[in-house]
C-alpha cells in the first residue's frame, strides 16, 4: 500500500513543515510514504501526472486558504481518474466545520492537529485496527448507512498534543536546497485576535528549549539559508526567547537567517543588549501591527501598546542588523479611510524595512467571521475570504488601499529607491498622500496593466514628481542617480539623466585608483587589483549635491561631489571622496 502525502506551497521557495510532522511521526510505515510537493504555479496537467506517477492508495492533501482551491479541482479530477484513491484532506482549512468537502472531495478530513489522527489512519489502512470510528480528530462516513446526509460521522476532538513527544521532522533536508525551512517551537498564541483561527485554541505549548536549541543547532551545521520560525508570537515568553537568540548569535555560522513573528511591543531592554551582537542579516522580524486606532483593535480583541511598539521598533531600528516588517490590516471594525491613513502614517513614520499592506480575510473558525454581520463585512465566499467592504470602508475605498498597496511594494518595500523615496513623502503633507497620489497617477496612466523593468519605474517616478510643483528637479535626479548605482553598477544611464563627463578628469581617475592608500581606505578587500579592474569593480559619480548628507540626515546640501561605490559584497559601500 502506498501512501502519498501532497502539498502545494504558495511560492516554489517555500517548503511544508506540515508534510514531514506527519512523515516523522509514523515511522513504522514511513516505507509506504512519500512526499510530493508543488507550488500553485504548477499546472493541474503537471500536478496530475506526478500524483499518477506515484501510484497511491491513498492520497493525503494539506488544506491552506491559497491551495484549497486547487486541491478541491485536483481531488474532483482524480476521483475520475483513479476512483479506487482514497483521498484525505487536513489542515486549517478544512478544519471548520470538519465535513462540508466529504464526498465530493474526500473519503476522510483530519481537524486539528494531525500527527497522531494520522499515524492512526495508517494503522488503520494496514491493519484494520482501529476501526475508524475509534480514530480522534476525523471526520468521514460511515459505510453502515445509505443514506449520506446521515451517514456523515465526525469524531471526538483530539487532545493537544505534547510538542516534546512529536518528532523532529528534519532528520535530513532532502529537497530543501535553497528553500525556506519552517520551524516551531510552540503551538498557539497566549493572545485572541478575531481575525485569526489561533483565537480557536487556548494558550500556548512549548517545546523543551534545549530540545529546540538541538534543532536550531541541526539547521545551522546544514548551513540551512533561512529557518522560518511559524510560532505566532515568538517572544510571548520573553526570557525563553532571550535564550533561543543569544544561542543563535553564539552559534552564528555566518550563512544561516532565522525569521521571528514578534510582538513588537514585548521587546524587552535585554532582548535590544542581545540582539546588538547579531550579524546583520542572522535574524529577521515580523510584527503585526494592524491598526493603531485602539477602538478598532478593541473590538477585535487584540491587545497591543503602540506607545511601546513605537519605542521598541525605534530602538531595533536603531542597531542596524534586524531586517524588520511591520504589518497593517485593512478592512478591520470601525477603521475607515482616514484611519487607515493614520495607521499607515504611523507605522511609516519608523521607517520599516517592509511595510506590509494586507486586508482583512474572513477565515473559517475564526470569531470575526461569526459575527461578521455585526459590523457589515462582506467578503468573498472563496478562499482566502477576503473583505469586499464593512460599515466602515467601501470597496471603492478598499480598491484604492490595494492601488496603495502596489506602490509601496514596487518603491518602498523593493529598497531600490530609497533616497528617492524619502525625498518624494518629504514634499507631501504625509507619507500616505505621497503613496495615494502616486497610486492615482500610476493607475490613470495605465501603468498597471503591464509590467515594467527597473530603469522604466525610475522614469515613471521622475516624471510623475516633475509634475509636483515643489520638487526640486536637479536634487530629484540627483537622487535617482544615487539609487541606481546604489543597486547595480550601471552602465548607461537613461537619457533623462544628466551624464558625467569623464574625459578632463580621466587622468585624475586613473591615478585615484592607482593610488595604495585610497585602496587601503575604500577597497582593502581589492588590494593587489590593478587599478583597471578596480575601475570596472567600482564607480566614481559626479553629483550636484551631496546625497551622502542626505541619505544619513535628510538633509540637501548643494555642494558638488563624487561618489565612490564598491561592488564586492550583496550591496556596495559608498563613499564621499575628492578627486
Amino acid at each position: 500500500m502506498n501512501i502519498l502525502l501532497c502539498a502545494i506551497n504558495a511560492k516554489f521557495i517555500h517548503s511544508s513543515l506540515a508534510l514531514r510532522l506527519l512523515y516523522a511521526n509514523a515511522p513504522e510505515y514511513a516505507e509506504y510514504i512519500s512526499l510530493l510537493e508543488f507550488s500553485i504555479n504548477n499546472s493541474q496537467d503537471f500536478i496530475l501526472k506526478e500524483i499518477r506517477s506515484k501510484s497511491p492508495d491513498i492520497l493525503c492533501f494539506s488544506c491552506y486558504i491559497w491551495n484549497i482551491s486547487i486541491v478541491k479541482e485536483l481531488a474532483a479530477n482524480i476521483r475520475k481518474i483513479s476512483p479506487n484513491i482514497k483521498i484525505i484532506l487536513g489542515g486549517p482549512e478544512v478544519s471548520f466545520p470538519p465535513y462540508e468537502l466529504l464526498g465530493e472531495f474526500a473519503d476522510i478530513i483530519v481537524f486539528g492537529e494531525g500527527e497522531a489522527a494520522f499515524e492512526q489512519l495508517c494503522k488503520h489502512f494496514f491493519l484494520r485496527s482501529p476501526s475508524l470510528s475509534e480514530i480522534n480528530g476525523i471526520a468521514y462516513y460511515s459505510e453502515n448507512l445509505n443514506d449520506l446526509e446521515k451517514n456523515i460521522r465526525i469524531n471526538e476532538p483530539r487532545e493537544l498534543p505534547d510538542l516534546n513527544r512529536l518528532a523532529f521532522p528534519y532528520e535530513n533536508l532532502n529537497g530543501l536546497s535553497n528553500k525556506i525551512v519552517y520551524y516551531e517551537s510552540s503551538r498557539g498564541c497566549p493572545f485572541s485576535c478575531a481575525y485569526c483561527i489561533s483565537s480557536a485554541t487556548n494558550g500556548v505549548r512549548f517545546l523543551d528549549i534545549e530540545t529546540a536549541k538541538s534543532h536550531i543547532g541541526f539547521f545551522l551545521e546544514n548551513k540551512v539559508k533561512l529557518v522560518k520560525f511559524v510560532d505566532r508570537t515568538f517572544n510571548c515568553e520573553p526570557e525563553r526567547a532571550l535564550r533561543i537568540w543569544q544561542y543563535i548569535i553564539a552559534n552564528d555560522n555566518g550563512i544561516t537567517g532565522f525569521h521571528f513573528e514578534v510582538g513588537a511591543d514585548l521587546i524587552t531592554d535585554v532582548h535590544i543588549d542581545c540582539l546588538k551582537h547579531a550579524r546583520p542579516g542572522l535574524i529577521q522580524f515580523e510584527a503585526g501591527v494592524q491598526s493603531t486606532n485602539e477602538y478598532a483593535l478593541r473590538e477585535v480583541c487584540r491587545v497591543s501598546n503602540f506607545d511601546k511598539l513605537r519605542e521598541n521598533v525605534i530602538k531595533v531600528k536603531g542597531l542596524n542588523n534586524i531586517h524588520l516588517h511591520l504589518d497593517l490590516i485593512a478592512g478591520l471594525p470601525f477603521e475607515d479611510f482616514e484611519s487607515f491613513k493614520k495607521s499607515f502614517n504611523d507605522c511609516f513614520a519608523l521607517r520599516p524595512d517592509m511595510l506590509q499592506l494586507g486586508f482583512l480575510k474572513l477565515l473559517q473558525g475564526s470569531n470575526l467571521r461569526r459575527y461578521s454581520e455585526k459590523y457589515g463585512i462582506a467578503y468573498r465566499d472563496k478562499a482566502p475570504y477576503e473583505v469586499l467592504f464593512t460599515d466602515h470602508i467601501s470597496f471603492d475605498e478598499l480598491s484604492l488601499l490595494k492601488d496603495v498597496e502596489n506602490i509601496v511594494d514596487i518603491y518602498y518595500n523593493s529598497g531600490i529607491f530609497a533616497a528617492s523615496i524619502e525625498y518624494a513623502v518629504s514634499i507631501f503633507l504625509t507619507p500616505f498622500d505621497f503613496f495615494y497620489n502616486f497610486s492615482l497617477y500610476w493607475n490613470e496612466k495605465g501603468f498597471h496593466r503591464e509590467s515594467h523593468s527597473k530603469q522604466e519605474r525610475y522614469e515613471i517616478l521622475f516624471r510623475y514628481l516633475s509634475g509636483v510643483e515643489c520638487t526640486d528637479l536637479a536634487f530629484l535626479k540627483d537622487l535617482l542617480k544615487f539609487d541606481m548605482f546604489m543597486n547595480e553598477n550601471v552602465k548607461n544611464l537613461p537619457k533623462w539623466l544628466e551624464r558625467t563627463d569623464y574625459t578632463p578628469i580621466r587622468d585624475r581617475i586613473s591615478a585615484f585608483f592607482a593610488n595604495e592608500a585610497n585602496a587601503k581606505a575604500y577597497f582593502p578587500k581589492l588590494l593587489g587589483r590593478a587599478p583597471k579592474e578596480l575601475q570596472r569593480i567600482c564607480h566614481l559619480e559626479r553629483f550636484s549635491c551631496n546625497v551622502l548628507d542626505w541619505v544619513n540626515g535628510c538633509q540637501k546640501v548643494y555642494s558638488p561631489n563624487y561618489c565612490l561605490f564598491v561592488y564586492e559584497g550583496s550591496k556596495p559601500k559608498v563613499f564621499s571622496v575628492n578627486l
